[in-house]
């Protein structure tokens, strides 16, 4: 009798010692997947815009700089997606497949912003602004001048929205002027150059070469957010801080200059979500 007792409570023994193991053991693995989900890579998407012809490869080379500023800052990997298709780079953001995203295409991000919670991180310090261009020497030299005028637009783009909700707003209604679109930014400057289009609408780099040639800006925009990085809201808030801040910090170090130099963007300010749900409304998405 005393053997079987002896022998039940070795056996016990061992079954609470197996579970102890066992509970341990689980542990263990929990704690070794805990690093290696925090060491998985955030996705950087990159788009520069529907107009932009650039291929990927230039557009990668562009932004590694980037990438490995964001990777310092938020203590993760980063895989870095570029997309010059705004069309495909559309598709992949609505499937929210991206933590960081640095965009171009600004109401594509506030829409982001409203509808799937995503958090605005930084702007580049200057605004977008529009503006409406005319030869040198155009009769055209105020707003209602432009009645019974063609005015060349680029088709379907940020610009696009901005243009049409000025003259929404300067109180021009259908058939007061008419419009004609084309593709790309550069071909609205050269159709009011040769004479095709008496007026165009144009974004800020175009506006500027416009104006270093000699040439007239009729008016101007109402200023928005331009280039914009945003987050996912899985990404937590301290890390959306520390990202903000070194962001914006780039532009006080060299190393930080030739980053922010090799995506044309003098510097980085603080962004708040409140300016992109206002532009939606300014331009009627």
């Amino acid at each position: 009798m005393e053997k079987t007792a002896e022998l039940r409570r070795r056996r016990l023994a061992c079954a609470v010692l197996a579970g102890a193991l066992a509970l341990a053991a689980g542990g263990a693995l929990a704690q070794a997947k805990k690093p290696a989900a925090q060491r998985a890579p955030m996705v950087l998407a990159i788009n520069e815009g529907a107009t932009t012809q650039v291929t990927p490869e230039e557009l990668f080379e562009r932004y590694t700089g980037l990438a490995r500023s964001i990777e310092r800052a938020i203590g993760r990997p980063v895989k870095l997606e570029v997309y010059p298709d705004t069309a495909r780079f559309r598709a992949e953001l609505e499937r929210r497949r991206f933590d960081v995203v640095f965009g171009k295409t600004v109401n594509l991000l506030a829409g982001m912003i409203r509808d799937k919670q995503f958090q605005a991180v930084v702007k580049t310090k200057a605004p977008y602004v529009a503006g409406f261009i005319t030869r040198k020497g155009s009769p055209i030299t105020k707003a209602a001048d432009m009645r019974g005028k063609v005015i060349m637009m680029p088709e379907k783009v940020f610009t696009t929205k901005l243009g049409e909700a000025t003259l929404r707003d300067l109180g021009f209604k259908e058939g007061d002027v008419t419009i004609r679109y084309t593709r790309f930014q550069e071909a609205v400057a050269l159709s009011v150059e040769s004479g095709a289009a008496d007026v165009g609408v144009v974004n800020p780099t175009v506006k500027k070469d416009w104006v270093q040639k000699g040439n007239t800006v009729l008016l101007e925009a109402k200023p928005v957010p331009n280039w914009s990085i945003i987050t996912a809201p899985t990404v937590a808030k301290a890390r959306v801080e520390r990202l903000r801040g070194a962001l914006i910090g780039l532009a006080g170090s060299d190393d930080g200059a030739g980053v922010l130099k090799a995506i044309a963007v003098p510097e980085f300010v603080a962004a708040d979500n409140a300016e992109y749900l206002e532009l939606l409304k300014f331009i009627g998405e």
